[in-house]
């Protein structure tokens, strides 16, 4: 009976377990779904530790000094497998791998160590089948953003946020401390992050219940949306890989470019409503164009998605990065809160603003925000809380391992000229809208 009692425990806990002493169902399996309070926690700063052999590391900087050097922005960096800790579980063979864009590029060249990563949970499970379908409390990948260009380190993460909080499709983004074991057995501080989510699972299943639609990530001139220069290229189906036509944006430029704009606007309207979700952008816009954000559409030829929602057959408009928002100036200027002076080859912007009613629904959109979620009692709140929240991880980052411009005076005095942004975008949001 004692033998029988253990025979049928040990394979009982094998089950359970999968073989891994740290895998529970509900933090590692695909059966329940993702977990925002666990791993979007807003109230506080989780920490990860990525453990990699001294082998793995130094092939995964070989790689990443191989595209940086020969600026291969088309071709991602190769995943590696690690160890992955949170909350003191285990989580294994996870693929990570460092994001490719010329920011990174300039940091690993500089010698900076604070590089975006990309996480795939379940990466390697054709090599190890006891981790099939392996998830981090229900995530099969996940971001972590360094926050460049950011002396606050908040931007990124706060207006993901924003976003969505006004019922704009954007990532839950959360503050980590990640910490990074090269081999040797001693985790090196890497630096505070943003985590971002995914948009091909978790983003479509939150505000769309459903991820079975069209999803175009943008990036081309196509992606303009001007009828000179348009082709579906510039559009990548990133749930349904096999289907080439991409009738629906092909439709949509159609509509856009078509002369009964001018010729009869109300069957264009009916005909653009029809296919797309002008509230939707519209309101995207107002948010957008208010906080400021100049690495967007208008300025930009990707940083979006577009997703073809069952539900209804609209293209509705996802945002994809919020790395330069609630600034007043980059690399470009930001969009004007009127927009007139976009040019033609913005499409979407120039003929959407030049209809009259679809200019009120903006401001109304405008005037709906500013009282909601971005009000100055909100956002002061929010600047303070999180800048409570942060201060001890910014403020031990080291020169190595952090983008901070001017040390850790930079990062109170730019939390200061934030809260000034917002004043002044206030101001120029209520103007405008009366």
């Amino acid at each position: 009976m004692l033998f029988c009692f253990i025979f049928f425990q040990s394979c009982y806990e094998s089950i359970v377990t999968n073989g891994l002493d740290d895998w529970e169902d509900a933090s590692h399996s695909n059966d329940f779904d993702p977990n925002y309070d666990v791993v979007f926690d807003q109230s506080k700063v989780n920490r990860i530790d990525l453990v990699l052999t001294e082998i793995e590391f130094s092939e995964m900087q070989s790689n990443m000094n191989l595209l940086a050097t020969t600026n291969e922005l088309d071709i991602n960096p190769n995943y590696f497998a690690c160890d992955f800790y949170f909350n003191n579980k285990q989580w294994y063979e996870v693929g990570v791998r460092y994001k490719s864009n010329k920011k990174t590029f300039e940091a690993f060249l500089n010698g900076n160590g604070k590089l975006p990563f990309k996480l795939i949970f379940d990466k390697f499970q054709t090599e190890d089948n006891d981790i099939s379908k392996q998830r981090f409390y229900g995530f099969k990948e996940l971001s972590l953003e360094p926050n460049f260009n950011d002396n606050t380190l908040m931007r990124e993460k706060i207006a993901s946020n924003i976003f969505t909080d006004f019922g704009v499709p954007a990532s839950k983004t959360a503050y980590y401390e990640i910490h990074v074991d090269k081999g040797d057995g001693n985790p090196v501080y890497f630096g505070l992050y943003t985590m971002n989510e995914d948009v091909e699972r978790n983003i479509l299943n939150r505000n769309f219940l459903s991820n079975t639609g069209n999803c175009y990530k943008a990036d081309g001139d196509g992606a303009k949306f001007d009828g000179a220069i348009f082709t579906t290229d510039s559009f990548e189906n990133i749930t349904n890989e096999l289907n080439s036509n991409k009738e629906d944006v092909q439709q949509l430029n159609d509509v856009l470019n078509s002369s009964l704009r001018i010729s009869d606007l109300d069957t264009w309207k009916t005909n653009l409503e029809a296919i797309f979700d002008v509230n939707g952008f519209l309101r995207y816009l107002a948010v957008n164009n208010t906080i400021q954000n100049w690495e967007t559409y208008g300025n930009k030829k990707d940083n979006y998605y577009l997703y073809n929602d069952p539900k209804d057959n609209l293209l509705k408009w996802i945002v994809n990065n919020t790395s330069e928002s609630l600034k007043s100036k980059g690399d470009e200027d930001p969009i004007s809160i009127s927009m007139l002076e976009v040019s033609k080859k913005w499409t979407l912007i120039y003929n959407l603003i030049r209809v009259d009613e679809y200019k009120t629904m903006y401001k109304s959109y405008i005037e709906e925000f500013i009282n909601s979620s971005f009000t100055k009692e909100n956002m002061d709140a929010l600047y303070i809380k999180d800048k409570n929240l942060i201060t001890p991880f910014v403020s031990k980052e080291t020169y190595n391992y952090t983008h901070i411009q001017g040390g850790f005076a930079a990062f109170e005095s730019d939390i200061e000229d934030l809260i000034y942004h917002t004043d002044i975008r206030l101001i120029i949001a209520e103007r405008y809208i009366k």
